[in-house]
């Protein structure tokens, strides 16, 4: 166990933080050690996470042991060996990949691709004659061609201008088998060359998994856990939804159990084709944990929606899916970042966020903070889970999680201003992670399930 005669401010500070107990420590952590401290003597079983995101680092010190491998693929020899459409996909799959395994990086901005998609009908629309959601629709298109031309006009920046603001810039072009349908499943390449600013997957992953106890680095969350990269994501620019939807099937199809999407974007041309694929993971009993966005705005609102999104166009809400918000170590004002997004509705929880510790490519590691940091330490708790009580549902995990919370009763800042709020009401559960109650509450739950 730690010195927990430090100050609150001293334990805030420390890399492993998160790990710490509300109660006990007094800092916002998850108490993660007290949770393994309930699973002693208890037998975990393996489970496969996928990070869709921008790439791994799968030969770092401390993932290179925990990343997934696809045992009936043989590597490097040109051909399907398993069938499943994608030759050599031997750690998973890159649908950013070029033909030479780079990973192309730079995308358009959700809003030029909104105003490339839409213009044809919205520009000149009579909103008399359009339907609500057409009208809903407009609105989003007004608002993205305003900032598309904005950013065009004023734009000193030329990586903007040539990839971000250009409508005649098309990826696809130099994705390897690519085109711009959005019916294209298979596409893309089975490598993963990172350019240097492509880190976000290995902060990603090591918060997930990072090889616990190996006197080196970090230790992950979840000590059973194989990590699935799979690219989606971009540097430069938003992702593409076909992307995302047919890195969310092949993350499926291919075993995992948990999908980690730590990214998030306000703008989506194909909401259809994302939902499609968020009901095919719930269909597979397949959990996806997706972070709430760094925009410090109400996500119930729908023109603040960020995609992808647990709310389908009928109304209801997709029961595999959990969105995180981004909370800080010190029960104060400060408690709920402010560049965190929230909202009773489409917020599930808070998770830390600021200042965590984790893998970074090439044998580094780092301090890093978002949203898209707390939505890892939710799927590390949710992998712990699964591992340990592998007979739990998608539901009963996401139920469990939900349920488990340590909720402060504490006034914070709203986040994007200075108004104080209770900070139970910015998400649905009103709640932070915690990982021990999580785990208690699972060991209830199967003791009563045996009677």
């Amino acid at each position: 166990m730690k010195n927990f005669a430090q100050t609150a401010s001293q334990k805030a500070n420390a890399k492993d933080w998160i790990a710490f107990d509300p109660k006990v420590d007094t800092i916002a952590g998850i108490s993660l050690y007290k949770a393994y401290e309930l699973l002693k003597g208890r037998v975990s079983k393996t489970v496969i996470v996928a990070v869709i995101d921008n790439g791994v680092d799968i030969e770092h010190e401390d993932l290179k042991k925990i990343i997934w491998t696809n045992k009936k693929e043989i590597p490097g020899n040109g051909m399907d060996d398993d069938h499943n459409g994608y030759v050599d996909d031997v750690h998973g799959w890159n649908f950013r990949g070029a033909k030479d395994g780079s990973i192309i990086d730079n995308e358009q901005a959700g809003a030029t691709q909104i105003y490339v998609a839409w213009k044809s009908k919205y520009e000149n629309a009579d909103t008399n004659f359009l339907k609500p959601n057409e009208k809903r629709e407009w609105f989003i298109y007004r608002r993205a061609r305003d900032e598309y031309l904005d950013k065009v006009n004023s734009s000193k920046d030329s990586i903007e201008l040539t990839y971000s603001y250009n409508p005649n810039y098309h990826s696809y072009e130099s994705i390897a088998n690519d085109n711009d349908q959005g019916n294209n499943r298979f596409y893309g390449s089975p490598y993963f060359n990172l350019t240097p600013n492509l880190n976000h997957g290995t902060y990603v992953s090591g918060i997930i998994a990072a090889e616990r106890n190996n006197d080196i680095g970090t230790n992950g969350i979840a000590d059973n856990v194989l990590i699935m990269p799979v690219v989606a994501s971009t540097q430069v620019g938003d992702e593409r939804d076909k992307d995302v939807a047919n890195a969310i099937y092949y993350a499926v199809d291919n075993g995992a159990g948990i999908i980690n999407i730590s990214f998030s974007k306000i703008y989506t041309t194909d909401k259809k084709l994302l939902d499609e694929a968020i009901q095919y993971a719930e269909s597979k009993q397949v959990l996806i944990i997706h972070c709430a966005g760094n925009d410090g705005v109400n996500i119930d609102s729908f023109y603040n929606y960020h995609y992808p999104v647990a709310l389908y166009d009928n109304g209801k809400k997709a029961t595999n899916f959990i969105t995180v918000g981004w909370s800080r170590p010190l029960f104060d004002y400060r408690l709920a970042h402010p560049n965190s997004c929230y909202g009773k509705t489409n917020v599930d929880l808070f998770a830390p966020g600021s200042d965590i510790f984790t893998t970074a490519p090439h044998n580094q590691y780092d301090f890093r903070a978002g949203s898209s940091m707390s939505a890892p330490c939710v799927t590390g708790v949710a992998a712990l889970l699964l591992s340990y009580f592998p007979s739990l549902s998608t539901k009963e995990v996401t139920d469990i999680i939900l349920k488990s919370t340590f909720d402060p009763n504490q006034m914070v800042n709203r986040p994007g201003t200075k108004i104080q709020v209770p900070f139970k009401n910015l998400s649905s559960s009103g709640g932070i992670l915690n990982a021990y109650n999580a785990i208690e509450m699972a060991i209830d739950l199967r003791k009563n399930n045996s009677k």
